[in-house]
């Protein structure tokens, strides 16, 4: 989770909200309601953070594909089976 990026719903997160169709945990659920893509990462950690481990949230609702981020990042497994591992050496 950035503390700069802005999430936001996709088609799957918004269907969720309308329908619960995806049948999400409460936590999961009332995180997916609060993003909106207004709001930053930092401002997202305070307004989450009586729900639990607000990372693992943000990260469980990308993962499933309920929200994405105009900063995302590719996860650490995606750039291992990407580029391999590297041996940096000076």
């Amino acid at each position: 989770m950035f503390d700069a990026a802005v999430y936001y719903k996709t088609e799957k997160g918004r269907e969720e909200v309308n329908s619960r169709a995806f049948h999400l945990t409460a936590r999961l659920r009332a995180a997916l309601i609060l993003i909106d893509g207004k709001t930053s990462g930092r401002e997202l950690r305070v307004m989450l953070s009586p729900l639990g481990e607000v990372e693992q949230i943000i990260q469980q609702l990308i993962d499933d594909g309920f929200i994405e981020s105009d900063f995302d990042l590719p996860s650490a497994s995606v750039i291992a089976q990407t580029f391999g591992s590297l041996n940096v050496s000076r």
